[in-house]
């Protein structure tokens, strides 16, 4: 008799370690959840997609304008640099002024480049849209 208690015992401790386990509070199932995303298809979130896109739009005119303002802006500087501390007035402004206009273009350059993207992905971009908006 007391082995059968005992064993009872046993058994109904196990059955609440089993229990514990397995239930899972709000903030474990809400890591299941980001874990679950993780590992989703790109397809199934239309948000996802939709960021996507809209980078894909806006990063290669960002890269291309940031790169031509930084070599503009150094080219402009060295030739600053010439004028200013060796005193030579021609070669500095012959460097300069081309920096300057190459730091100037960087921003049209980047309004080109995302415009021609724009109508690229201009349909993905609205349908996504629409199909978000709706449901």
């Amino acid at each position: 008799m007391k082995q059968q208690i005992t064993t009872d015992v046993i058994m109904s401790e196990m059955e609440q370690i089993m229990n514990n386990q397995f239930n899972t509070t709000n903030k474990d199932q809400a890591k299941a959840q980001k874990i679950r995303r993780q590992y989703m298809d790109r397809e199934d979130n239309k948000f996802e997609q939709l960021q996507s896109l809209d980078s894909k739009v806006k990063t290669p005119g960002k890269i291309v304008s940031s790169v031509l303002g930084v070599v503009g802006a150094l080219t402009m500087g060295a030739g600053m640099s010439l004028i200013m501390v060796w005193e030579n007035m021609t070669s500095g402004l012959l460097l300069g002024i081309p920096g300057l206009i190459i730091a100037l273009a960087a921003y049209p350059i980047y309004g080109i480049i995302t415009g021609n993207r724009k109508k690229k992905y201009a349909d993905q971009i609205m349908r996504l849209c629409e199909e978000l908006t709706t449901n």
